[in-house]
């Protein structure tokens, strides 16, 4: 079955469960669909580290109707990446991506030729690129009109050492949140909690939303992406805090029992 959204087509079928549950196997959670056994794409069964994560993997799967519109459940879609991990990449082959990518990012590109959107970039942006830079304890330059600024080598030493803290689902998930803000420092300054999803979105789509303000909108087609690019963000956000919440529970418990 096929469904329109949005303007495009995304595939749906009918929901063929009751309800959901969690489980707990070992020291794995679980998501059963009236008791069976939730798998990813490759069917292998879908587990996550820790009970809350399960719990909002279940909640999308709930939240369905009477057909799943599975391009709306960013969550399990991440956690079936995680394990089915498609591209057969490893940790380093996404840290690789991610600061590729760095010198391209939304916020070292200020505009050159209108003075006021420029003044709108300066007054949004440059906080969150300060912050970026004495967090990181890092200098970057802004891009020279349209060529990516020169990125020194101890600021990717230093973002590679960061990412590679992660586990290989929470890399997943940056790098799903990087993808949809176009914008590294807005996915870190989100993990680092300087910044929510919702500001994340607006201040990505910065001079977009300059440009609709002196164009028009159309308000629906607008809110709808600005909905789903929030929502994209909060779930790689969710996975990557709650893998970071499970690998301190681990580093505490192996710290006390010293």
């Amino acid at each position: 079955m096929k469904q329109a959204v949005g303007g495009g087509i995304i595939a749906t079928r009918k929901r063929f469960y009751k309800g959901t549950a969690v489980i707990q196997n070992d020291n794995k959670w679980e998501v059963t669909l009236d008791h069976r056994r939730l798998k990813t794409p490759n069917g292998n069964v879908l587990t996550v580290g820790n009970e809350p994560l399960a719990r909002v993997v279940a909640v999308e799967w709930d939240s369905q109707n009477e057909t799943i519109s599975q391009a709306t459940m960013h969550l399990t879609a991440l956690c079936n990446t995680a394990l089915d991990n498609p591209g057969k990449l490893t940790s380093h082959d996404i840290v690789n991506y991610l600061l590729e990518h760095y010198p391209t990012d939304t916020l070292l590109f200020y505009s050159e030729d209108e003075e006021e959107l420029r003044d709108l970039q300066e007054r949004k942006w440059t906080p969150i690129l300060d912050w970026f830079q004495k967090t990181f304890n890092v200098k970057q330059e802004l891009a020279n009109s349209i060529q990516p600024p020169p990125v020194f080598t101890e600021t990717r030493a230093v973002l590679a050492r960061h990412f590679l803290s992660y586990d290989f689902a929470a890399l997943t998930a940056i790098n799903f949140g990087v993808e949809a803000l176009k914008s590294p420092i807005l996915m870190l300054a989100c993990m680092e909690r300087r910044v929510v999803p919702e500001e994340a979105v607006l201040l990505a789509r910065l001079e977009e939303e300059y440009q609709l303000e002196r164009w028009g909108r159309v308000p629906w087609a607008h809110g709808l992406s600005q909905a789903d690019l929030t929502a994209r963000v909060s779930a790689a956000l969710l996975l990557v805090h709650c893998a970071t919440e499970k690998h301190a529970i681990k580093t505490k418990s192996a710290q006390d029992s010293q």
